[in-house]
């Protein structure tokens, strides 16, 4: 049943007010550092490049909601975090994981029978009516809609910016791990949590 309370679309999260907050300039002092391996610093400087503003797989209709999904199920702001925009452009590469279920399609095809499947006014649905059209696609599609999540999720917790955020440097390779007991921290951690900035 579709909730008729609210009818606006779904607007990004406010960023949080407590806890460590990254920026662009903590991210960059931290890997442009010898803290790094270069092949580190590559792979986090091409996560930190934006993709093409313009979808270049999906349909504009579809990437909309592409990008509404993504909010839903990975709560975040698309204007810096472009989560849909990167899985449009990985798409449009022909970039794969090289594998996948063998009862699917392509991933660029089962991404779209996903959309396709969700309700015609889904963009304008409230909350509750965004979550039960989800929820169904989920038992619709189950193995599509566990590659978008998982696809999503690593997107979220491989950008730098958020790794940072949650206190997490271990891409700080250069100098190796000798801490390996919990809740301990590494002195290169230490060190590499002050280079990104004291609050971190």
């Amino acid at each position: 049943m579709k909730a008729e309370a609210q009818t606006s679309e779904l607007q990004p999260p406010e960023p949080s007010s407590s806890g460590p907050q990254a920026t662009d300039f903590t991210a960059e002092r931290l890997i442009s550092s010898s803290m790094l391996t270069p092949a580190t610093r590559g792979a986090l400087n091409a996560r930190l490049d934006p993709p093409p503003a313009a979808p270049r797989l999906f349909t504009s209709q579809e990437f909309a909601l592409l990008e509404l999904v993504s909010v839903c199920l990975v709560p975040h702001d698309p204007a810096a975090l472009p989560l849909a925009a990167r899985i449009d452009a990985r798409l449009n590469q022909g970039i794969t994981d090289g594998w996948r279920y063998d009862q699917l399609p392509p991933d660029a095809e089962a991404y779209q029978q996903l959309l396709a499947s969700l309700p015609a006014d889904f963009r304008m649905t409230d909350d509750a009516g965004r979550h039960a059209a989800l929820t169904q696609a989920q038992r619709d599609h189950p193995k599509i809609f566990e590659e978008l999540l998982a696809e999503l999720a690593e997107g979220y917790y491989s950008d730098p910016l958020n790794q940072l955020s949650i206190g997490y440097v271990g891409f700080a390779d250069a100098r190796g791990w000798t801490e390996t007991r919990l809740d301990r921290l590494d002195p290169h951690e230490q060190e590499a949590l002050l280079l990104a900035g004291e609050s971190l």
